[in-house]
């Protein structure tokens, strides 16, 4: 995966960073959640300036499917972590959605296990 952007920006005298990758690509296994778990420890390592009071990242998918009305989407996975706490959340297409939910949310649920141990 390719880092494609790290941007920080301020809001109420906080900091808030996210951090975009590209493009994910096979399968929702145990290799790709090692390699995420990964980049996230090493951006969470970096030292900032202005230390964010939140962290999120966006994982964008590499093949793009068509909802039920022909749009284009694009899954994606995002992790926040805020106070040491981590939440994932995944988009995905609707006909994702009906195929593929089990197998994304059982990912998910592992992703964010191992990040909050």
């Amino acid at each position: 995966m390719k880092k494609l952007f790290d941007e920080t920006h301020e809001s109420e005298a906080r900091f808030y960073r996210t951090v975009w990758y590209g493009y994910v690509e096979g399968n929702l296994d145990d290799a790709l959640q090692e390699d995420i778990v990964s980049i996230v420890k090493a951006d969470l390592a970096q030292k900032a300036d202005n230390p964010p009071t939140a962290t999120h990242w966006v994982f964008y998918g590499g093949a793009t499917n068509k909802d039920a009305i022909g749009d284009t989407v694009r899954a994606s996975l995002m992790i926040r972590e805020r106070d040491g706490d981590f939440v994932c959340h995944y988009n995905m297409s609707d006909f994702d959605f009906v195929m593929a939910f089990d197998m994304v949310e059982a990912f998910k649920v592992r992703l964010e296990k191992q990040l909050n141990e």
